[in-house]
């Protein structure tokens, strides 16, 4: 697996990428931006788990945004994981295009991510 850590006053990402899944974590104004490129399902899902939840728990991330504007496939595992990454933060967003509004029912939703900066309030 590629990793490239990078980091900038006020500005840490992480670009991950392999299995047909990249992952680019970016940290802005204490909210942690996760964007996810490619295709997330079962035989990759494992790395988002991996990755993005063990540095929400080590860095202590409250508020979050999963951006899945450029997934073009998310099967049943995929969408179990991305639930589980929302439920670990106290203020979670998910940025998508409006044709993926129908499989996140139960989950706030932007279609832009400066939308982030109004809805969660630091």
């Amino acid at each position: 697996m590629s990793k490239l850590y990078i980091l900038k006053k006020n500005k840490y990402t992480i670009v991950l990428g392999d299995d047909m899944l990249d992952i680019d974590i970016v940290s802005k104004n204490g909210i942690l931006f996760v964007r996810l490129f490619g295709s997330l399902t079962k035989e990759n899902c494992k790395k988002l788990n991996k990755e993005v939840l063990k540095f929400i728990e080590e860095i202590g991330i409250y508020n979050i945004v999963i951006n899945i504007q450029n997934l073009f496939n998310i099967d049943l595992y995929g969408l179990k994981t991305l639930k589980k990454c929302y439920k670990t933060c106290k203020n979670s967003l998910i940025c998508i295009n409006k044709s993926q509004i129908n499989m996140l029912e139960d989950m706030r939703v932007i279609y832009e991510e400066k939308e982030a900066f109004e809805k969660i309030k630091i």
